[in-house]
Protein backbone atom coordinates (compact mmCIF):
# COMPACT_ATOMS: atom_id res chain seq x y z
CA UNK A 1 0.00 0.00 0.00
CA UNK A 2 1.43 3.10 -1.12
CA UNK A 3 1.23 6.66 1.19
CA UNK A 4 -1.17 8.12 -0.89
CA UNK A 5 -3.61 5.12 0.00
CA UNK A 6 -2.49 5.06 3.67
CA UNK A 7 -3.24 9.14 3.82
CA UNK A 8 -6.55 9.00 2.81
CA UNK A 9 -7.94 5.96 5.24
CA UNK A 10 -6.09 7.74 7.80
CA UNK A 11 -8.39 10.61 7.06
CA UNK A 12 -11.30 8.81 6.25
CA UNK A 13 -11.14 6.95 9.82
CA UNK A 14 -10.26 10.44 11.33
CA UNK A 15 -13.78 11.66 9.87
CA UNK A 16 -16.02 8.37 11.32
CA UNK A 17 -14.14 9.16 15.14
CA UNK A 18 -14.44 13.06 14.73
CA UNK A 19 -16.94 16.03 14.74
CA UNK A 20 -14.89 17.20 11.71
CA UNK A 21 -17.24 19.19 8.82
CA UNK A 22 -17.45 17.82 5.76
CA UNK A 23 -15.69 21.18 4.30
CA UNK A 24 -12.40 21.03 5.89
CA UNK A 25 -12.35 17.28 5.25
CA UNK A 26 -12.36 17.91 1.94
CA UNK A 27 -10.28 20.96 1.89
CA UNK A 28 -7.64 18.11 3.76
CA UNK A 29 -8.63 15.84 1.43
CA UNK A 30 -7.41 18.00 -1.71
CA UNK A 31 -4.00 19.43 0.43
CA UNK A 32 -3.38 15.63 0.53
CA UNK A 33 -4.03 14.89 -2.98
CA UNK A 34 -2.15 18.00 -4.05
CA UNK A 35 0.75 17.09 -1.99
CA UNK A 36 0.80 13.69 -3.12
CA UNK A 37 0.84 14.86 -7.41
CA UNK A 38 3.78 17.03 -6.00
CA UNK A 39 5.69 14.37 -4.65
CA UNK A 40 4.85 12.18 -7.57
CA UNK A 41 5.90 15.32 -10.30
CA UNK A 42 2.70 17.01 -10.98
CA UNK A 43 2.38 20.19 -11.92
CA UNK A 44 0.20 23.05 -11.19
CA UNK A 45 -1.14 23.39 -14.64
CA UNK A 46 -2.83 19.91 -14.49
CA UNK A 47 -5.43 21.62 -12.13
CA UNK A 48 -6.94 23.37 -15.10
CA UNK A 49 -5.84 21.10 -18.21
CA UNK A 50 -6.76 17.58 -18.59
CA UNK A 51 -3.99 14.81 -18.09
CA UNK A 52 -1.93 13.80 -20.84
CA UNK A 53 -2.14 10.27 -21.35
CA UNK A 54 1.44 8.64 -20.65
CA UNK A 55 3.52 5.99 -22.78
CA UNK A 56 3.15 2.97 -21.09
CA UNK A 57 6.19 1.68 -19.09
CA UNK A 58 7.01 -2.17 -18.80
CA UNK A 59 9.68 -1.74 -16.04
CA UNK A 60 7.16 0.27 -14.39
CA UNK A 61 3.76 -0.75 -12.66
CA UNK A 62 0.56 1.13 -12.96
CA UNK A 63 -1.00 2.61 -10.09
CA UNK A 64 -4.50 1.72 -9.42
CA UNK A 65 -7.22 4.32 -9.46
CA UNK A 66 -7.97 5.44 -6.19
CA UNK A 67 -10.80 7.99 -6.88
CA UNK A 68 -13.95 6.09 -5.59
CA UNK A 69 -11.88 5.03 -2.47
CA UNK A 70 -11.29 8.91 -1.62
CA UNK A 71 -14.90 9.83 -3.02
CA UNK A 72 -16.81 6.69 -0.86
CA UNK A 73 -15.39 7.41 2.76
CA UNK A 74 -16.55 11.18 2.58
CA UNK A 75 -19.75 10.11 1.74
CA UNK A 76 -20.42 7.63 4.48
CA UNK A 77 -21.58 11.00 6.50
CA UNK A 78 -22.08 13.22 4.17
CA UNK A 79 -24.29 13.43 0.77
CA UNK A 80 -22.52 12.92 -2.07
CA UNK A 81 -22.23 17.12 -3.42
CA UNK A 82 -20.16 18.05 -6.66
CA UNK A 83 -16.57 18.05 -6.20
CA UNK A 84 -14.86 21.32 -6.40
CA UNK A 85 -11.41 22.14 -7.53
CA UNK A 86 -8.88 23.91 -6.09
CA UNK A 87 -8.05 27.51 -7.65
CA UNK A 88 -4.32 28.29 -9.28
CA UNK A 89 -1.89 29.71 -6.64
CA UNK A 90 -2.07 33.09 -8.22
CA UNK A 91 -5.63 33.43 -8.32
CA UNK A 92 -7.28 36.01 -6.42
CA UNK A 93 -10.75 35.87 -5.23
CA UNK A 94 -12.98 39.14 -5.74
CA UNK A 95 -13.86 41.04 -2.97
CA UNK A 96 -17.69 39.72 -2.43
CA UNK A 97 -20.01 42.34 -2.88
CA UNK A 98 -21.96 44.06 0.21
CA UNK A 99 -25.59 44.19 0.17
CA UNK A 100 -27.12 47.64 -0.11
CA UNK A 101 -28.96 48.66 2.89
CA UNK A 102 -32.93 48.90 2.30
CA UNK A 103 -34.40 51.75 3.93
CA UNK A 104 -37.52 51.15 5.28
CA UNK A 105 -40.04 53.67 6.35
CA UNK A 106 -41.31 53.31 9.95
CA UNK A 107 -44.71 52.03 9.84
CA UNK A 108 -47.34 52.41 12.64
CA UNK A 109 -47.99 49.44 14.67
CA UNK A 110 -50.94 47.53 13.42
CA UNK A 111 -53.45 47.99 16.15
CA UNK A 112 -54.80 44.34 17.26
CA UNK A 113 -58.65 44.15 16.57
CA UNK A 114 -60.32 44.33 19.45
CA UNK A 115 -61.84 41.23 20.79
CA UNK A 116 -65.59 41.29 21.44
CA UNK A 117 -66.70 40.07 24.74
CA UNK A 118 -68.00 37.11 25.39
CA UNK A 119 -71.58 37.38 25.96
CA UNK A 120 -71.80 35.53 29.49
CA UNK A 121 -74.75 33.01 29.50
CA UNK A 122 -77.49 34.00 31.51
CA UNK A 123 -77.51 32.64 34.82
CA UNK A 124 -80.56 32.45 37.60
CA UNK A 125 -78.80 34.00 40.56
CA UNK A 126 -80.05 34.28 43.65
CA UNK A 127 -81.09 38.22 45.10
CA UNK A 128 -78.30 39.11 47.91
CA UNK A 129 -78.97 38.81 51.14
CA UNK A 130 -79.65 42.21 53.04
CA UNK A 131 -81.07 42.29 56.92
CA UNK A 132 -80.37 44.72 59.67
CA UNK A 133 -80.40 43.20 62.98
CA UNK A 134 -83.65 43.47 64.30
CA UNK A 135 -86.15 43.89 61.02
CA UNK A 136 -86.11 39.72 61.48
CA UNK A 137 -87.24 36.96 63.59
CA UNK A 138 -83.17 35.67 64.36
CA UNK A 139 -82.63 31.80 64.41
CA UNK A 140 -85.78 31.32 61.66
CA UNK A 141 -85.68 30.99 58.03
CA UNK A 142 -88.71 30.19 55.72
CA UNK A 143 -88.97 28.03 52.22
CA UNK A 144 -91.21 26.64 50.16
CA UNK A 145 -90.92 23.22 48.01
CA UNK A 146 -92.30 21.48 45.36
CA UNK A 147 -93.08 18.44 47.83
CA UNK A 148 -93.13 17.44 51.07
CA UNK A 149 -90.78 14.93 49.91
CA UNK A 150 -88.23 17.76 49.10
CA UNK A 151 -88.96 19.47 52.26
CA UNK A 152 -87.95 16.63 54.21
CA UNK A 153 -84.72 16.49 51.98
CA UNK A 154 -83.98 20.23 52.55
CA UNK A 155 -84.26 20.37 56.85
CA UNK A 156 -81.78 17.58 56.67
CA UNK A 157 -79.54 18.68 54.70
CA UNK A 158 -79.07 22.07 56.01
CA UNK A 159 -79.84 20.56 59.81
CA UNK A 160 -83.00 22.75 59.95
CA UNK A 161 -86.18 22.13 62.28
CA UNK A 162 -89.60 22.52 61.62
CA UNK A 163 -91.45 24.76 63.53
CA UNK A 164 -94.25 25.67 61.38
CA UNK A 165 -95.90 24.20 57.38
CA UNK A 166 -98.46 26.80 56.29
CA UNK A 167 -100.74 25.94 53.38
CA UNK A 168 -100.97 29.51 51.37
CA UNK A 169 -104.11 28.74 48.70
CA UNK A 170 -103.89 32.72 47.51
CA UNK A 171 -100.00 31.75 46.06
CA UNK A 172 -100.46 28.25 46.06
CA UNK A 173 -97.51 26.91 47.98
CA UNK A 174 -96.66 25.31 51.00
CA UNK A 175 -94.24 27.83 53.18
CA UNK A 176 -92.11 26.12 56.00
CA UNK A 177 -90.78 27.79 58.99
CA UNK A 178 -87.98 26.62 60.19
CA UNK A 179 -85.44 27.14 63.10
CA UNK A 180 -81.59 27.07 61.90
CA UNK A 181 -79.22 24.52 64.05
CA UNK A 182 -77.57 25.79 67.32
CA UNK A 183 -74.84 28.30 66.43
CA UNK A 184 -75.80 29.24 62.93
CA UNK A 185 -77.43 32.30 61.66
CA UNK A 186 -80.64 33.27 59.70
CA UNK A 187 -78.60 35.30 56.94
CA UNK A 188 -75.81 32.55 56.48
CA UNK A 189 -78.98 29.52 56.63
CA UNK A 190 -80.82 31.59 54.09
CA UNK A 191 -77.41 31.93 51.50
CA UNK A 192 -77.42 27.95 51.76
CA UNK A 193 -80.83 28.01 50.79
CA UNK A 194 -80.94 30.09 47.95
CA UNK A 195 -77.84 28.65 46.42
CA UNK A 196 -80.30 24.83 46.68
CA UNK A 197 -82.10 24.71 43.06
CA UNK A 198 -84.67 22.34 44.55
CA UNK A 199 -86.55 25.16 46.41
CA UNK A 200 -88.79 27.36 44.77
CA UNK A 201 -88.54 30.34 47.43
CA UNK A 202 -86.30 31.42 50.60
CA UNK A 203 -86.84 34.22 52.82
CA UNK A 204 -85.55 35.51 56.13
CA UNK A 205 -88.81 36.19 58.72
CA UNK A 206 -88.89 39.47 58.57
CA UNK A 207 -90.78 41.53 61.01
CA UNK A 208 -92.51 44.92 60.59
CA UNK A 209 -94.03 47.73 62.67
CA UNK A 210 -96.70 50.22 63.31
CA UNK A 211 -96.60 53.20 61.94
CA UNK A 212 -97.97 55.20 64.65
CA UNK A 213 -96.81 57.97 67.46
CA UNK A 214 -97.81 58.63 70.72
CA UNK A 215 -101.23 58.46 71.57
CA UNK A 216 -102.68 61.91 73.30
CA UNK A 217 -105.62 62.81 75.27
CA UNK A 218 -107.87 64.96 72.78
CA UNK A 219 -108.83 68.19 73.52
CA UNK A 220 -111.71 69.87 73.63
CA UNK A 221 -115.21 68.90 72.24
CA UNK A 222 -114.64 65.87 70.20
CA UNK A 223 -116.37 67.79 66.78
CA UNK A 224 -114.05 70.55 67.09
CA UNK A 225 -110.67 68.48 67.32
CA UNK A 226 -112.04 66.20 64.46
CA UNK A 227 -110.98 68.45 60.61
CA UNK A 228 -110.41 65.05 58.40
CA UNK A 229 -113.99 65.06 57.56
CA UNK A 230 -113.91 68.77 56.34
CA UNK A 231 -110.74 68.24 54.21
CA UNK A 232 -112.16 65.02 52.71
CA UNK A 233 -115.47 66.53 51.78
CA UNK A 234 -117.08 62.89 53.71
CA UNK A 235 -120.25 64.59 54.31
CA UNK A 236 -120.94 65.39 50.83
CA UNK A 237 -119.45 61.95 50.19
CA UNK A 238 -121.56 59.96 52.86
CA UNK A 239 -124.96 62.01 51.12
CA UNK A 240 -124.33 59.20 48.20
CA UNK A 241 -122.39 56.30 49.78
CA UNK A 242 -121.46 55.18 53.15
CA UNK A 243 -119.79 51.93 52.34
CA UNK A 244 -122.25 49.39 53.57
CA UNK A 245 -121.95 45.85 52.87
CA UNK A 246 -118.54 46.23 52.06
CA UNK A 247 -116.23 43.88 53.38
CA UNK A 248 -112.57 45.54 54.80
CA UNK A 249 -109.57 43.25 56.22
CA UNK A 250 -107.60 44.79 58.69
CA UNK A 251 -104.34 43.58 59.01
CA UNK A 252 -102.83 44.93 62.60
CA UNK A 253 -102.90 44.19 66.08
CA UNK A 254 -106.23 43.46 67.71
CA UNK A 255 -109.61 45.29 67.44
CA UNK A 256 -111.71 45.86 71.29
CA UNK A 257 -114.67 45.57 69.02
CA UNK A 258 -116.89 46.09 72.33
CA UNK A 259 -116.16 50.13 71.56
CA UNK A 260 -119.13 52.25 71.05
CA UNK A 261 -117.66 53.39 68.10
CA UNK A 262 -117.18 50.04 66.23
CA UNK A 263 -120.26 48.43 67.74
CA UNK A 264 -121.62 46.15 64.97
CA UNK A 265 -118.66 46.55 63.03
CA UNK A 266 -116.56 43.69 63.18
CA UNK A 267 -117.10 40.25 60.70
CA UNK A 268 -118.13 37.03 62.80
CA UNK A 269 -114.72 35.83 60.93
CA UNK A 270 -112.88 38.13 62.52
CA UNK A 271 -109.39 36.49 64.41
CA UNK A 272 -108.77 39.26 67.14
CA UNK A 273 -108.20 37.29 70.19
CA UNK A 274 -106.11 40.68 71.81
CA UNK A 275 -106.95 44.41 72.14
CA UNK A 276 -104.76 46.89 71.23
CA UNK A 277 -104.52 50.94 71.09
CA UNK A 278 -103.11 50.58 67.17
CA UNK A 279 -105.88 47.87 65.86
CA UNK A 280 -108.46 49.81 67.68
CA UNK A 281 -107.87 53.60 66.20
CA UNK A 282 -107.34 51.84 62.79
CA UNK A 283 -110.64 50.19 62.91
CA UNK A 284 -112.22 53.57 64.57
CA UNK A 285 -110.47 55.94 61.68
CA UNK A 286 -112.48 53.71 59.36
CA UNK A 287 -115.79 52.72 60.57
CA UNK A 288 -116.55 54.79 63.78
CA UNK A 289 -120.08 55.63 63.62
CA UNK A 290 -121.22 56.99 67.08
CA UNK A 291 -120.02 60.53 68.12
CA UNK A 292 -116.80 60.15 65.54
CA UNK A 293 -117.13 60.53 61.44
CA UNK A 294 -115.15 57.70 60.05
CA UNK A 295 -114.62 57.60 56.24
CA UNK A 296 -117.19 54.52 55.84
CA UNK A 297 -119.39 54.15 58.32
CA UNK A 298 -121.19 51.46 57.36
CA UNK A 299 -118.71 48.90 56.55
CA UNK A 300 -117.58 45.82 57.87
CA UNK A 301 -114.14 45.37 59.30
CA UNK A 302 -112.39 41.36 59.00
CA UNK A 303 -110.05 42.00 61.70
CA UNK A 304 -106.61 40.20 62.22
CA UNK A 305 -104.38 40.35 64.98
CA UNK A 306 -101.16 39.69 62.99
CA UNK A 307 -99.04 42.16 65.39
CA UNK A 308 -98.36 40.63 69.30
CA UNK A 309 -96.04 41.16 71.88
CA UNK A 310 -94.94 45.35 71.47
CA UNK A 311 -91.29 45.98 71.84
CA UNK A 312 -90.26 49.41 72.81
CA UNK A 313 -93.80 50.09 72.75
CA UNK A 314 -94.26 49.15 69.15
CA UNK A 315 -95.94 45.98 67.96
CA UNK A 316 -94.00 44.12 65.60
CA UNK A 317 -95.43 40.95 63.10
CA UNK A 318 -93.64 38.50 61.35
CA UNK A 319 -93.75 38.25 57.33
CA UNK A 320 -95.70 34.44 57.44
CA UNK A 321 -98.33 36.19 60.13
CA UNK A 322 -99.37 38.67 57.80
CA UNK A 323 -98.93 35.92 54.82
CA UNK A 324 -101.91 33.92 56.95
CA UNK A 325 -104.11 36.55 57.67
CA UNK A 326 -103.57 37.81 53.88
CA UNK A 327 -104.83 34.45 52.45
CA UNK A 328 -107.43 34.37 55.14
CA UNK A 329 -108.32 37.67 54.13
CA UNK A 330 -108.44 36.99 50.30
CA UNK A 331 -110.76 33.22 50.99
CA UNK A 332 -113.26 35.25 53.02
CA UNK A 333 -113.82 37.80 50.05
CA UNK A 334 -112.45 40.72 51.51
CA UNK A 335 -112.46 43.80 48.33
CA UNK A 336 -110.09 45.95 50.62
CA UNK A 337 -107.12 45.43 52.96
CA UNK A 338 -105.81 48.07 54.90
CA UNK A 339 -101.86 47.49 55.36
CA UNK A 340 -100.77 50.26 57.97
CA UNK A 341 -97.22 48.90 58.61
CA UNK A 342 -93.88 49.21 57.27
CA UNK A 343 -90.90 46.97 56.87
CA UNK A 344 -87.96 45.20 54.58
CA UNK A 345 -88.93 43.97 51.08
CA UNK A 346 -89.59 40.43 51.42
CA UNK A 347 -90.03 37.88 48.18
CA UNK A 348 -92.85 35.77 49.80
CA UNK A 349 -95.04 38.98 51.10
CA UNK A 350 -94.23 40.34 47.22
CA UNK A 351 -95.72 37.22 45.85
CA UNK A 352 -98.81 37.47 48.57
CA UNK A 353 -99.37 40.94 47.31
CA UNK A 354 -98.94 40.40 43.58
CA UNK A 355 -101.41 37.79 43.62
CA UNK A 356 -103.97 39.15 45.88
CA UNK A 357 -103.93 42.17 43.02
CA UNK A 358 -104.46 39.95 40.60
CA UNK A 359 -107.45 38.82 42.44
CA UNK A 360 -109.24 42.44 42.53
CA UNK A 361 -108.06 42.95 45.81
CA UNK A 362 -107.44 46.57 46.39
CA UNK A 363 -104.23 46.60 48.72
CA UNK A 364 -103.86 50.43 50.95
CA UNK A 365 -100.43 50.83 52.80
CA UNK A 366 -98.87 53.34 54.74
CA UNK A 367 -96.00 54.64 53.43
CA UNK A 368 -93.90 54.99 56.70
CA UNK A 369 -92.84 57.43 59.23
CA UNK A 370 -88.70 56.93 58.81
CA UNK A 371 -88.84 60.40 57.65
CA UNK A 372 -87.41 62.40 54.41
CA UNK A 373 -83.99 60.38 54.16
CA UNK A 374 -85.71 57.27 54.84
CA UNK A 375 -85.43 54.46 52.29
CA UNK A 376 -88.44 52.70 50.57
CA UNK A 377 -90.68 50.60 52.70
CA UNK A 378 -93.19 47.80 51.81
CA UNK A 379 -95.58 46.90 51.01
CA UNK A 380 -96.43 50.70 50.76
CA UNK A 381 -94.00 50.61 47.73
CA UNK A 382 -94.76 47.17 46.24
CA UNK A 383 -96.65 48.33 42.78
CA UNK A 384 -99.72 46.46 43.42
CA UNK A 385 -99.92 48.95 46.77
CA UNK A 386 -101.72 52.48 46.96
CA UNK A 387 -98.99 54.18 49.40
CA UNK A 388 -100.24 56.85 51.38
CA UNK A 389 -98.38 59.41 53.34
CA UNK A 390 -99.89 61.75 55.87
CA UNK A 391 -100.44 65.65 56.59
CA UNK A 392 -101.60 67.78 59.18
CA UNK A 393 -104.80 70.11 59.63
CA UNK A 394 -103.07 72.69 57.41
CA UNK A 395 -102.40 70.59 54.77
CA UNK A 396 -98.66 70.54 55.41
CA UNK A 397 -96.52 67.58 55.10
CA UNK A 398 -96.13 65.08 58.40
CA UNK A 399 -93.01 65.68 59.54
CA UNK A 400 -91.69 62.17 60.05
CA UNK A 401 -92.98 60.89 56.84
CA UNK A 402 -91.44 59.09 54.41
CA UNK A 403 -90.84 60.67 50.80
CA UNK A 404 -90.40 58.73 47.07
CA UNK A 405 -91.79 58.03 43.82
CA UNK A 406 -94.11 55.14 45.33
CA UNK A 407 -96.22 57.76 47.24
CA UNK A 408 -99.43 57.34 45.65
CA UNK A 409 -101.44 60.28 48.19
CA UNK A 410 -102.01 62.11 50.90
CA UNK A 411 -104.45 62.52 53.57
CA UNK A 412 -104.96 63.62 57.21
CA UNK A 413 -103.03 61.72 59.42
CA UNK A 414 -101.58 63.78 62.12
CA UNK A 415 -103.53 64.67 65.48
CA UNK A 416 -106.28 62.24 64.22
CA UNK A 417 -109.46 62.19 67.06
CA UNK A 418 -110.02 58.05 66.78
CA UNK A 419 -111.03 55.19 69.06
CA UNK A 420 -109.28 53.82 71.80
CA UNK A 421 -109.52 50.84 73.89
CA UNK A 422 -112.07 51.10 77.28
CA UNK A 423 -114.27 52.90 75.35
CA UNK A 424 -111.95 56.10 75.44
CA UNK A 425 -110.68 58.16 72.78
CA UNK A 426 -107.35 59.28 71.58
CA UNK A 427 -105.95 61.67 69.13
CA UNK A 428 -102.69 59.74 67.09
CA UNK A 429 -100.24 60.66 64.23
CA UNK A 430 -98.82 59.19 61.41
CA UNK A 431 -98.78 57.30 58.23
CA UNK A 432 -100.87 54.67 59.29
CA UNK A 433 -104.42 56.78 59.77
CA UNK A 434 -103.67 58.23 56.69
CA UNK A 435 -103.85 54.79 55.31
CA UNK A 436 -106.75 53.80 57.00
CA UNK A 437 -108.85 56.76 55.66
CA UNK A 438 -108.02 56.20 51.84
CA UNK A 439 -109.21 52.65 52.99
CA UNK A 440 -112.43 53.90 53.86
CA UNK A 441 -113.05 56.47 50.94
CA UNK A 442 -112.01 53.47 48.63
CA UNK A 443 -115.29 51.70 50.34
CA UNK A 444 -117.03 54.45 49.07
CA UNK A 445 -116.31 53.85 45.72
CA UNK A 446 -116.51 49.98 45.94
CA UNK A 447 -120.18 50.60 47.10
CA UNK A 448 -121.15 52.70 44.12
CA UNK A 449 -118.75 50.56 41.60
CA UNK A 450 -118.20 46.69 42.94
CA UNK A 451 -116.54 45.91 39.74
CA UNK A 452 -113.87 48.98 40.02
CA UNK A 453 -110.58 47.27 39.11
CA UNK A 454 -107.65 48.31 41.33
CA UNK A 455 -105.86 50.03 38.60
CA UNK A 456 -109.05 52.12 37.87
CA UNK A 457 -109.83 52.96 41.61
CA UNK A 458 -106.14 54.01 41.68
CA UNK A 459 -106.75 56.04 38.53
CA UNK A 460 -109.69 57.74 39.98
CA UNK A 461 -108.34 59.03 43.53
CA UNK A 462 -105.43 60.18 41.60
CA UNK A 463 -107.11 61.79 39.24
CA UNK A 464 -109.60 63.27 41.47
CA UNK A 465 -106.97 64.46 43.95
CA UNK A 466 -106.54 68.39 44.89
CA UNK A 467 -102.74 69.22 44.41
CA UNK A 468 -100.37 69.97 47.30
CA UNK A 469 -97.13 71.20 47.36
CA UNK A 470 -95.63 72.08 43.97
CA UNK A 471 -97.96 72.13 40.79
CA UNK A 472 -98.05 68.44 39.66
CA UNK A 473 -97.17 64.79 41.30
CA UNK A 474 -94.33 64.92 43.68
CA UNK A 475 -92.10 62.54 45.85
CA UNK A 476 -93.65 64.64 48.95
CA UNK A 477 -97.37 64.78 48.34
CA UNK A 478 -98.29 62.12 45.63
CA UNK A 479 -100.73 63.01 43.47
CA UNK A 480 -102.20 65.38 46.42
CA UNK A 481 -104.85 65.18 48.96
CA UNK A 482 -107.88 62.49 48.58
CA UNK A 483 -111.00 64.25 47.87
CA UNK A 484 -113.82 61.62 48.80
CA UNK A 485 -116.81 63.43 46.99
CA UNK A 486 -114.66 64.07 43.73
CA UNK A 487 -113.93 60.84 43.36
CA UNK A 488 -117.21 59.52 43.65
CA UNK A 489 -118.41 61.89 41.17
CA UNK A 490 -116.01 60.64 38.68
CA UNK A 491 -117.05 57.19 38.71
CA UNK A 492 -118.31 56.23 35.07
CA UNK A 493 -122.35 57.21 34.79
CA UNK A 494 -122.80 53.42 33.59
CA UNK A 495 -120.95 51.88 36.26
CA UNK A 496 -122.93 53.86 39.26
CA UNK A 497 -126.04 52.95 37.50
CA UNK A 498 -125.52 49.43 37.47
CA UNK A 499 -124.34 49.24 40.93
CA UNK A 500 -127.74 51.23 41.97
CA UNK A 501 -129.79 49.06 40.06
Amino acid sequence: MNTHRITMLALALAMLATTTPYPQALAAERFSVAQASTDNGWRDEDWRRPKRPRPERPDRPRRPHTGPVILFVPAIAYPMTEREVAPPRDYERPAPRRPKAVTRKPTRAAKAPAQKKATPKPTRQAPAVQAQAGSYVEGEVLFSAPSPEISETILKRHRLTRLETVQLSLTGTTVVRARVARGGSSVTALRALRADKALLSSELNHLYALQEDGAAAPVGDLAAVQYAPTKMRLPEAHAVADGKAILVAVIDSGIDGSHPELAGTLDAASQSATIDPHGTAIAGVIAAHQRLVSASPKVRILAFDSFLGRQDGTARGSTLDILKSLDKAAAAGARIVNLSFAGPENLMLAKGLEAAGQRGMILIAAAGNGGSKAAPVYPGAHPAVIAVTATDANDSIYASANRGAYVALAAPGVDILTAAPGATYSQLSGTSFAAAQVTGVAALLLERAPDLSPAALRAILTRTARDLGKPGRDDIFGAGLVDAAAALSALPEATASAALR
